[in-house]
């Protein structure tokens, strides 16, 4: 793990250089996250979200014109599925799938008049991310960690992403962001491993689902200052 995080490390000093370019800005991001693998409870279908982790990455962006940005994101980022134990303190699982994942975005700048006040604080963003898996762990029922035959699981993580973000001034904003993967985690065969990640017929069967909640912060000018738009 030190090693991939050395790796990550190295990449997002690359992103940092490109912010030596006029045209394009380069910044960081941190946050948590609350995932969960459609299908994956052993006592019901329903999505849960149990499951916490951390996102943090690199960011690099450039102004299409004063309304929209073009966005590139280099995330290492913690999903999986978590079933808290029933009353009889059983069927306890946590299911852990950690990527690094290139969302590729586009945010738009949104005005409107909120509180008869006009904002122009938020932006609307849409697109995909490219992940690959690099470490996956199984905890069961008794608190200790299960070997998972890698073959059960797909390495690739295509995600469609959704979401809004807050901009607190020209730097930094908070991003609130809804991604699901089109691709499930799990391969779909007739022996997918160890009980506890057996997938029942579900929609979005085996995908990854994420809430996003992250502070980033972009250095430099600013391709669309948010104080000269504010009247």
């Amino acid at each position: 793990m030190n090693r991939k995080l050395f790796n990550l490390t190295l990449l997002l000093l690359l992103i940092l250089n490109v912010s030596i370019a006029q045209r394009f800005r380069a910044g960081l991001t941190a946050g948590a996250v609350a995932t969960d693998v459609a299908g994956s409870g052993t006592r019901d279908r329903f999505t849960h979200f149990n499951k916490l982790g951390f996102i943090a990455g690199g960011i690099v962006n450039t102004a299409i014109n004063e309304k929209n940005i073009f966005q590139l994101e280099i995330n290492y980022v913690q999903k999986g599925s978590l079933q808290r134990p029933d009353s009889a303190n059983n069927d306890y699982f946590k299911l852990s799938f950690n990527y690094l994942e290139i969302p590729i975005l586009f945010r738009r700048h949104l005005h409107f008049t909120m509180f008869k006040k006009p904002s122009n604080r938020f932006d609307l963003e849409g697109g995909l991310s490219i992940g690959r898996l690099i470490y996956s762990e199984l905890i069961g029922n008794t608190n200790y960690t299960q070997s998972i035959d890698p073959k059960n699981f797909n390495k690739t993580d295509v995600s469609i992403l959704a979401g809004i973000d807050y901009n607190f001034n020209s730097n930094l904003y908070f991003c609130f962001r809804y991604s699901n993967s089109v691709i499930p985690v799990t391969k779909k065969n007739p022996s997918p491993g160890p009980a506890l990640v057996y997938l029942p017929a579900t929609f979005n069967q085996g995908n990854n689902m994420v809430f996003q909640f992250s502070f980033k912060y972009v250095f430099g000018g600013t391709e669309v200052s948010v104080e000269t738009k504010m009247e």
